[in-house]
């Protein structure tokens, strides 16, 4: 694999190397130095770098391996090491690599966000099973008059709209899975949760709904950010099915979509809020569906 790397054009670097790749080109949470350092130091995954040059030696792009010729996120590697427990979204890779890159790609996955697939030669959505993420898309001006109006009544009634910012890393993981229980009757384990909290600071973001003083909704939300674009992933979501009858779910997201675009108009960033593959209906009220593809190597 790396003989064919090094004939098509990716060298073997450091980590260091790749991060510069990443300052330039940006890419999504799985794609950032930060997570796969936190995947790097527990948990053998053989993980390496390539970057990529053009004729000027001008570095165009990188990527991360994981065991040898998965691009690091892949979800086969991720169920082999049960990487899931961690509570991110596996479903998208984009990659750190220039809009210019026409090259191909000698690494697996199955999961190739779209905002890569003009660089890569050897990629297909075809020969993928029809595999798709669910993309926020821009609300209309109904929805969003619709929206209002539920949550105006929702805080009229006692409820609050509170920042995830507000609690402690020991009090947003208590809150989740309290409502998470009440969502699904299921106990959570905490402890990968709080691993990663406390590994990387900041990468909770969003709203919770209190209703009464208490919390009653939530989504947990990941954010992740280079220089020109906020990703934005939604994982899953806890409530009180009590106060259904307010549409607390629904107004759990709205007020992150709010959230979201408010953070991405103060930043001067473009927004890529993913709920990850289309697998309940509720999603369609939110996103479009975008292709994933295939590498194929």
């Amino acid at each position: 694999m790396h003989f064919l790397s090094r004939r098509l054009g990716w060298q073997e670097a450091s980590f260091e190397d790749y991060i510069q790749a990443y300052r330039l080109y940006g890419g999504s949470t799985l794609a950032d130095p930060r997570i796969l350092h936190f995947f790097h130091t527990r948990h053998n995954l053989n993980e390496k770098f390539f970057i990529r040059r053009n004729r000027q030696k001008i570095l165009t792009g990188g990527v991360c391996t994981w065991k040898g010729k998965y691009i690091a996120g892949d979800q086969k590697v991720v169920k082999a090491h049960q990487l899931s427990r961690y509570p991110l979204n596996f479903d998208e890779l984009v990659l750190p690599v220039s809009g210019e890159v026409r090259t191909l790609l000698p690494f697996r996955t199955k999961f190739l966000s779209p905002l890569n697939h003009t660089a890569f030669l050897n990629c297909s959505h075809r020969l993928n099973a029809g595999r798709e993420i669910s993309i926020v898309r821009t609300v209309s001006q109904k929805t969003r008059q619709s929206r209002n109006r539920e949550l105006k009544q929702f805080l009229n009634k006692g409820g609050e709209v509170r920042c995830v910012s507000e609690y402690s890393q020991d009090e947003l993981i208590s809150i989740y899975a309290r409502l998470y229980f009440l969502r699904r009757g299921k106990q959570i384990t905490t402890e990968a949760s709080a691993e990663l909290l406390n590994e990387v600071p900041g990468i909770m973001f969003g709203k919770i709904l209190t209703f009464n003083g208490t919390p009653c909704a939530m989504q947990w939300l990941t954010k992740s950010e280079d220089h020109q674009c906020v990703y934005l992933d939604y994982i899953n979501a806890g409530m009180d099915l009590s106060l259904s009858s307010l549409s607390v779910g629904t107004l759990a997201a709205w007020v992150n979509i709010q959230a979201a675009l408010s953070y991405c108009q103060t930043t001067g960033k473009k927004m890529r809020f993913s709920f990850g593959r289309p697998t309940a209906d509720y999603k369609a009220r939110w996103c479009d569906r975008e292709p994933l593809y295939r590498v194929i190597s």
